[in-house]
């Protein structure tokens, strides 16, 4: 084993807090300016001794409203929040139209996920490929099946060297004028009935009944036919055999019980490319499939020639399986299974229900501000026995504008700092770290490495908002064991929730 000195090791900037001036954001000037304003008004307006006081608690009221944070959010950025959660409140529970004449896959999804569809493409081997249309973007998502061998299992050099090919893949796709618009990665726990646990439990309990019979019919004939001492070893016999069927049936109810939460991983990687705006029916939409086809087969190539574990691309069948997993806490065997959107999404501010399961999506706000490991994130993907699903949105960004913005945003901290050492500001320790950050991404653009923004999202799934509550908490801590600070997306649950589909959403 490697040792620590020598172990690979990762470092992510702290998150861009840059603003309009100053690291002031363009909200909180409002608010603040606005404030002021109301402040002068009643001080010209208010007469006598309250004057000073309704304008000074004016001025304090805006202040605190643009610079107090309430659950990682100031006032000013909870306004639209609320303001879209009560303004989208008759349309937050939708179903299904009933349509009894179509076939199941066909029939229309509740109206939050009525601008997804999936659609056939067709590769150049003319195998088919499913892929999702999404009309309110304007993209088109394709997906591939992650498989092989844990990560968590492997050894710490060939960790760090899938991590260097998988760096070399994603340089690929960040070219210029690519038409990839988005790379999204989701790994999730999905229920694993078991079967051949449940079978080989039920034909031990059978095979346990089976020796207790014969034992209560051989302690019957040995009582009869060969005296008391005999009966008695019979009875011990029979007595034997129900210990045995006792200890059958507990092993049976402990494997029901453990095949019940029994959970599977599941690892997809998602491509999304643009559909013309101009064209966004008919011959735009085919050209988008064609382009869509090729991008994925070459990501396909690409993972494969680097030595990345792909099962394939999903075909249309298998997307709207994929996508069904993701929204339901256990599988289905009724005959609308085979349809990718639930019956029923219904949003609550802190959480979204589709028909019996319950989901609540965070934000991962900051991601580790140390040097970690390639194996940073096992204690939420590996060591957390809840269901979730942990997506990462990725947008490449093409070499020369990703120059362009490395180049803007150290010119924007170190204008920052001087603006703040001028007016006798202290710099903080961490926009110190910001400028750091900002000027090492510069280096390694210089160096060839590729350019992407990225944000990750994650969904907790349970059968009910109690368990679901129990679940959040469990998963919380073992997201703090990664070092990542989450941040639950309140009143924007349902949205949220297709960030961490394999649909290209999210990473605005």
């Amino acid at each position: 084993m490697a040792d620590a000195e020598t172990r690979a090791r990762f470092r992510f900037g702290p998150r861009d807090r840059r603003g309009l001036v100053a690291g002031v954001r363009t909200g909180q000037l409002a608010v603040v300016a606005a404030s002021l304003v109301c402040a002068v008004g009643l001080a010209r307006g208010v007469h006598g001794p309250s004057a000073g006081v309704a304008a000074t608690g004016a001025a304090l009221a805006g202040t605190g409203a643009a610079c107090w944070p309430v659950r990682g959010r100031t006032l000013e950025q909870w306004l639209p929040v609320v303001l879209r959660f009560l303004a989208a409140r008759p349309a937050r529970r939708s179903a299904a139209p009933p349509d009894a004449r179509r076939a199941p896959s066909s029939r229309r999804p509740p109206q939050l996920l009525s601008r997804l569809e999936v659609v056939e493409a067709r590769a150049a081997a003319g195998r088919p490929i499913g892929a999702v249309h999404d009309t309110r973007l304007g993209t088109l998502s394709a997906v591939c099946s992650l498989g092989g061998e844990s990560f968590a299992l492997l050894a710490e050099e060939e960790r760090t060297r899938r991590v260097g090919t998988w760096a070399a893949v994603l340089a690929s796709v960040a070219r210029e004028r690519a038409a990839v618009h988005r790379l999204q990665w989701v790994s999730r726990t999905l229920p694993d009935p078991r079967e051949r646990m449940r079978r080989g439990a039920a034909g031990r309990s059978q095979a346990a009944a089976g020796v207790v019979a014969a034992g209560h019919s051989s302690a019957g004939s040995d009582a009869a036919g060969h005296g008391s001492e005999n009966g008695l070893r019979g009875e011990d016999a029979a007595h034997g055999g129900d210990a045995m069927a006792a200890a059958a049936r507990s092993y049976a109810t402990l494997v029901r019980l453990e095949a019940e939460r029994a959970l599977r991983n599941e690892l997809l990687l998602a491509l999304t490319v643009r559909v013309r705006s101009a064209r966004a029916g008919g011959a735009g939409l085919t050209e988008a499939a064609a382009v869509l086809a090729d991008e994925v087969a070459m990501l396909e190539r690409r993972c494969r020639e680097a030595g990345l574990p792909v099962d394939g691309v999903l075909s249309p069948v298998g997307l709207r399986a994929a996508l069904r997993r993701g929204l339901e806490a256990r599988s289905r065997t009724d005959p609308g299974s085979d349809r990718p959107w639930p019956g029923v999404l219904e949003e609550h501010w802190a959480s979204a229900r589709t028909d019996g399961t319950w989901h609540a999506t965070f934000w991962i706000a900051e991601w580790p501000r140390t040097d970690v490991g390639s194996d940073f994130l096992l204690p939420l993907l590996v060591g957390c026995s809840e269901r979730r699903s942990v997506s990462v949105v990725m947008a490449p960004l093409a070499p020369l504008r990703a120059v362009r913005a490395a180049e803007h945003a150290r010119t924007s901290t170190v204008a920052d700092a001087e603006l703040r050492r001028r007016h006798g500001f202290a710099v903080t320790a961490r926009a110190r770290h910001e400028h750091d950050a900002v000027v090492r991404r510069e280096s390694e653009l210089a160096e060839g490495h590729a350019g992407y923004r990225f944000s990750g999202y994650l969904t907790v799934s349970a059968p009910s908002q109690a368990e679901l509550e129990r679940a959040c908490g469990r998963v919380e801590q073992a997201a703090a064991l990664a070092r990542l600070e989450l941040l639950r997306l309140y009143g924007s649950q349902a949205e949220a929730l297709c960030c961490t589909l394999p649909v290209g959403r999210g990473c605005a």
